[in-house]
């Protein structure tokens, strides 16, 4: 339980909220624990383990014949407070958040509705049309069919982690459903739309209804009139990783990217286990776990009685253990994150550029420049992210892009793959020269368009690779 520890706090405290809401009242009863967990797409035992602390905070009372039942009788008025300071609090990061459902999720979307099966289009529609369960609970398992089709793991923890912060607590209040009746669900018009393969208008229904979602949470702040929390603002986060207490995969990560940026240089020697320990503020034992890692990808080797020392790139692969379950995920790690950046990258790049003032603009040139004089040319689709990550205007994509952008360095050892830097220019100068031109013209369709296009092609050779690798679970992840 305490490695999941994350995961079941975040099930109680949707729990709570909806008992504060008054989505669930005095002696109404809770969801069974299968049914919790069903809803909620978790374990038994997660569900479990926030029924046992909301019944030891007093919210519950939980008996094997009667259930979880709700044990405290708010008054109206302290329901409304509680939504008015819930939401008060996390005002611009669910306003931000809102308006990021449509470059973060808009392709992913249709594409799962355009990857579903006549028998998961049926099996949406039966959903869509159920009202026994909370309206927050339906949408958590349309979500899940629809975007699990697209086989991404992280792309569904994102979603999940999304749904908790956002759409559960506001769909978890009464009065947010009158924006969205349930006679004209817009589900059955996207099913529709897919069985009649009419693309374009499957497209435009999806951007529409997260439209239409952003738009009902500012109409709800402006009706709320929200309490002035300027300095106690809660900032939207996200951990990419399933279990965030996993400490030595961060760690990995931190250094995976000093070695690619060139704080250690080939065949140097890392710190002593006891001093990377120090100034990383963790156990001797959580770095030697973590240089375990680092060692089966191929980026190092322990060289007895003298330490950890940093491998040339070129040796990378043959030293990767492939076969260490460890680094399989964290390779799938790298090409689900490769996945979900090329199906949001388009308009990502487009409302960025969009945005740019004159000193952006320069930061963003100087880093196309940088590739040139580097004579690196396959960097131009790892900085146009990284430009993305530093000057959208949504603190949300930033913040996303950022987790994204440091999962693609546990793709290390596919880096020598290409082959040799004569023929990596080779292929990746025209794009280059593509995208600089398209900049140069204050071009935003065109270079959202082009970098889209070579992250498909990322996407594709990544799988190609790891699938020649035996990594074959990547071979799922959609594409169109």
């Amino acid at each position: 339980m305490e490695k999941d520890m994350e995961l079941y706090q975040v099930v109680y405290n949707i729990l709570v909220t909806q008992i504060e809401f008054g989505t669930y009242r005095y002696a109404d009863h809770l969801p069974t624990i299968e049914e919790a967990s069903r809803f909620l797409q978790v374990s038994w035992d997660t569900v479990r383990a926030a029924y046992l602390r909301l019944k030891h905070n007093g919210y519950i009372d939980l008996t094997k014949r009667m259930g979880a039942t709700v044990k405290i009788a708010y008054k109206e008025s302290e329901i409304q407070q509680h939504i008015r300071d819930f939401f008060s609090v996390r005002q611009n990061a669910l306003i931000d958040l809102s308006r990021s459902m449509r470059p973060l999720f808009s392709h992913a979307q249709w594409l799962g509705l355009k990857s579903a099966s006549p028998q998961l289009l049926d099996e949406i529609d039966r959903l869509a049309m159920l009202r026994d369960i909370l309206p927050p609970y339906s949408m958590m398992q349309h979500l899940q069919r629809i975007y699990g089709a697209l086989h991404n793991e992280l792309l569904m923890r994102f979603v999940w982690h999304t749904f908790m912060f956002f759409q559960a607590p506001f769909l978890s209040i009464p009065t947010n459903l009158k924006n969205f009746p349930e006679e004209s669900s817009p589900l059955l018009t996207m099913t529709e739309c897919c069985r009649q393969k009419n693309w374009p208008e499957l497209r435009t229904c999806v951007e529409h209804f997260q439209q239409e979602l952003s738009a009902a949470l500012c109409r709800f702040y402006d009706d709320m009139n929200p309490t002035d929390t300027k300095d106690r603002q809660i900032s939207y986060s996200w951990n990419s990783y399933k279990k965030p207490s996993q400490i030595c995969y961060s760690l990995g990560m931190e250094l995976l990217i000093s070695i690619s940026r060139g704080d250690y240089e080939a065949e140097s020697f890392l710190p002593s286990l006891e001093r990377l320990a120090k100034e990383k503020q963790v156990s001797v034992s959580t770095v030697r776990r973590t240089l375990q890692l680092l060692g089966n990808i191929g980026a190092t080797r322990s060289v007895n009685g003298v330490g950890t020392q940093i491998l040339p790139l070129e040796e990378c692969a043959k030293n990767c253990d492939f076969s260490q379950p460890n680094v399989r995920k964290r390779l799938l790690d790298f090409a689900e994150s490769l996945h979900f950046l090329a199906l949001s990258c388009k308009i990502c790049a487009k409302d960025t550029l969009s945005t740019l003032d004159a000193l952006s603009r320069t930061r963003w040139k100087e880093r196309l420049i940088y590739i040139k004089q580097a004579n690196r040319y396959e960097l131009v689709v790892y900085i146009s992210l990284e430009c993305i990550c530093a000057l959208s205007p949504s603190r949300v994509i930033r913040t996303v892009y950022e987790e994204l952008l440091q999962q693609l360095f546990w793709g290390y050892p596919t880096r020598n793959m290409h082959g040799d830097q004569k023929a990596i220019n080779a292929f990746y100068r025209p794009y280059y020269d593509s995208l600089l031109d398209s900049f140069d013209r204050g071009d935003s369709e065109g270079y959202a368009d082009q970098l889209e296009e070579i992250m498909m092609y990322e996407v594709r050779f990544a799988v190609e690779q790891l699938v020649k690798l035996g990594i074959r679970e990547a071979a799922d992840l959609v594409l169109p």
